[in-house]
C-alpha cells in the first residue's frame, strides 16, 4: 500500500489553527529502510505550547457544560473521521512504524472502538456518577441535603505513545478519556511517527468543528526534543497529564508535574516486566503449548508491547529443561523484526551486552543482528538461576524489544521469587488443577504486584472491556488505583465536588431535583433515575 503525504504540512495543529514558529525540522524514518520520508515536521515552541494551552482553557468551561449528548457526539464523529481516512492512514502509519498493514487496521478498530465506548457511557451519564443523600433533621448530628458528581480537571496533556500510534497516541484512550471527560487537550505527537499523529489530530479537529465544539478542544504539538514535553506539563493552565513510555521520561514528567507551583497529577505507564509462573504440573503437562504461547507473545510487535512478558520463572527440573528447548527452538526460527526507532534498538543492543555480561547469565537464544539497512532485530533469551536474579538488581529493568530472560527455580521457591519483583503491570500463572492449593498462596502474592492476574495465558492483548485494569504498582505506572484501558480510565480526569444545601435553581443538571437529563443517581442508597422529592 502506497502512503500519500499530500495532506501533510507538518504543522503544528493549534486552536484551529497551523503553526510553525521554529526553523528546526525533522522527518519520519521507515524502521525497515532507514530512509527518511519526503515531509518536514516543525518542532513546537515553548510559545505555542503555552498558545495551545489557553487556548485549551478557554474551551474547558464551555465542555464542562455540554450536554452529555454532545460529547458523545463528537467522540464518534473522531472515530468516523479516523475510518474515513481510509487507506492513508494505515499506509502511513506502517511507513513510520513497519508494524504492519494488518496489525494497524486492527489498532484503528479498537481506537474507534474506545471513542464509541466512552460515547456510550457518556450519552448514559454513568460517567458523572452521582450520589444524592436528602437532608435529615433528625440525624444526630442533623444531616444536610448532599450531593455530589464527578466534574472535568481542565486541560490534559497527552503524550502518544511509540509502540501503538494509533490506539496509545494522538487519538487513542488518554485522548478519549479526557475528552469523553469533557477535558480539552493537548496531544504531543511521537517523533516516531508524526505523519500519523497529524493525520489522526486533522480528524479530531474536523470532529470538534462538525460537533460545534471550541477551537481549543483539541491542539497538537510536534517535537523531538525534551523541551516540547517540559514545556507542556509546566504549562500553567496544564491540570493533568497521560503518558505512555519509558520509566525514565515517565519519571522525569511525574517529577515536573508533582514539583509546579500547583501540582498537577501525571497518569504515567511505565516499563513492566510482567512476569509469568510456570507450576511443575503445567510444564510436565503443556510444555509445547505454554513455549509456543510465550515465544508469540515475546516477539508480538518486535517485543515493543507494554505487556510483553520479559521474565519467565521455570521448574528446575527435566520438564523445565524440555520447557525452556521448547520456547527456544521456537526463537531460533523467529526472522528478525524492526524496531520502532532507532534509539530504541540501540539502548536494546546495548543494555543486553551489559546483561550478558552479568556473573551467571546464560545466553540461550541469540539470533543474527542484521545489518544497518535499518533497525532489525532477532529474539533474544537468557537465563539465570534464581539465585543470580534476587543478587543482580539489573536483571529486573525490563529490556524493550525482542528479548526475555527465563529464571530456574525449585518449585518451593516460587513465592520468595514472586516477593521479589517490582510492580508490573500483568502476572501470569500456568497450573494444573491438582496443584490449586499451592498456587492460590502464589496468586495473593502477585495481587500485590500486578494490576492484571492471567491465568494459562499471556498478557500481550489487551481487551477494552469495563472490567478491565491496565496499570499497576509502581514502577509499572505512578498511579496504580487507575487504568488507562477501559471506561473507567476517564476517572483519571475527573474530580469530585459536593455541594450542600443548594437551591435547586444553582444546582447542575446533573443533581437537580427533577434530573432533567435522566442520568442514573444513587438517592438515599438506591439507584435510580427518578426525580428526587426533598
Amino acid at each position: 500500500m502506497e502512503h500519500d503525504t499530500a495532506t501533510l504540512t507538518g504543522a503544528n495543529l493549534i486552536a484551529g489553527g497551523e503553526s510553525r514558529r521554529r526553523d528546526e525540522t525533522f522527518a519520519a524514518v521507515d524502521p525497515r529502510t532507514g530512509q527518511e520520508g519526503s515531509v518536514r515536521f516543525h518542532d513546537a515552541t515553548s510559545a505555542e505550547v503555552e498558545r495551545a494551552a489557553a487556548a485549551a482553557a478557554e474551551a474547558a468551561g464551555v465542555l464542562a457544560d455540554l450536554e452529555p449528548a454532545t460529547i458523545a457526539a463528537f467522540l464518534r464523529a473522531a472515530a468516523d473521521e479516523l475510518e474515513a481516512l481510509g487507506d492513508t492512514l494505515i499506509a502511513q502509519a506502517d511507513f513510520e512504524t513497519a508494524l504492519g498493514e494488518t496489525r494497524l487496521a486492527g489498532e484503528r478498530a479498537r481506537t474507534c472502538g474506545q471513542l464509541r465506548a466512552f460515547a456510550e457511557l457518556v450519552e448514559g451519564g454513568r460517567h458523572f456518577e452521582a450520589i444524592i443523600d436528602t437532608a435529615d433533621p433528625s440525624a444526630t448530628p442533623p444531616q444536610p441535603d448532599l450531593r455530589r458528581m464527578l466534574i472535568p480537571v481542565g486541560p490534559v496533556a497527552v503524550f502518544g505513545a511509540s509502540n501503538f500510534p494509533l490506539a496509545f497516541s494522538v487519538p487513542g484512550g488518554d485522548t478519549a478519556s479526557a475528552l469523553a471527560a469533557g477535558c480539552p487537550v493537548i496531544a504531543k505527537a511521537h517523533p516516531s511517527h508524526p505523519g500519523t499523529s497529524e493525520l489522526s489530530a486533522r480528524a479530531i479537529i474536523a470532529a470538534a468543528g462538525r460537533s460545534g465544539l471550541p477551537d481549543g478542544t483539541f491542539s497538537m504539538v510536534q517535537g523531538r526534543q525534551p523541551e516540547v514535553g517540559r514545556a507542556l506539563v509546566l504549562a500553567e493552565k496544564v491540570k493533568a497529564v497521560g503518558f505512555t513510555g519509558s520509566s525514565k521520561v515517565g519519571r522525569a514528567l511525574f517529577d515536573l508535574g508533582t514539583g509546579r507551583d500547583e501540582p498537577i497529577p501525571v497518569y504515567a505507564e511505565m516499563g513492566s516486566l510482567n512476569p509469568v509462573f510456570v507450576s511443575p504440573g503445567a510444564a510436565a503437562a503443556r510444555a509445547e503449548e505454554i513455549a509456543a504461547g510465550y515465544a508469540g507473545s515475546m516477539t508480538l510487535g518486535a517485543g515493543q508491547f507494554c505487556t510483553k512478558p520479559g521474565l519467565i520463572f521455570v521448574p528446575a527440573d527435566e520438564h523445565g529443561d524440555h520447557l525452556v528447548e521448547e520456547i527456544s527452538e521456537r526463537l531460533r526460527d523467529h526472522e528478525a523484526s524492526p524496531l520502532l526507532n532507532a534509539g530504541i534498538r540501540q539502548a536494546l543492543l546495548d543494555q543486553l551486552g551489559r546483561t550478558k555480561q552479568l556473573e551467571g547469565v546464560e545466553t540461550v537464544v541469540e539470533g543474527p543482528t542484521p545489518g544497518d539497512a535499518g533497525w532489525s532485530l532477532a529474539p533474544t533469551l537468557l537465563q539465570v538461576q534464581l539465585d543470580t536474579l534476587l543478587a543482580t538488581p539489573e536483571l529486573l529493568e525490563e529490556h524493550f524489544g525482542p528479548a526475555s530472560i527465563v529464571v530456574r527455580t525449585a518449585s518451593e521457591r516460587m513465592l520468595e521469587a514472586a516477593d521479589a519483583l517490582e510492580g508490573s503491570l500483568t502476572a501470569t500463572v500456568h497450573g494444573v488443577e491438582a496443584e490449586f492449593d499451592e498456587l492460590d498462596e502464589l496468586t495473593t502474592r502477585l495481587r500485590e504486584k500486578a494490576g492484571r492476574l492471567i491465568w494459562n495465558g499471556f498478557p500481550t492483548g489487551v481487551a477494552v472491556a469495563a472490567a478491565q485494569h491496565h496499570g499497576g504498582p509502581y514502577p509499572a505506572t505512578t498511579a496504580a488505583q487507575h487504568t488507562s484501558v477501559g471506561i473507567t480510565a476517564i476517572r483519571r480526569f475527573q474530580r469530585p465536588v459536593a455541594y450542600q444545601n443548594a437551591p435547586n435553581e444553582l444546582l447542575p443538571p446533573v443533581l437537580r431535583d427533577a434530573n432533567p437529563l435522566g442520568v442514573p443517581r444513587l438517592v438515599n442508597g438506591e439507584v435510580t433515575t427518578d426525580p428526587v422529592t426533598r
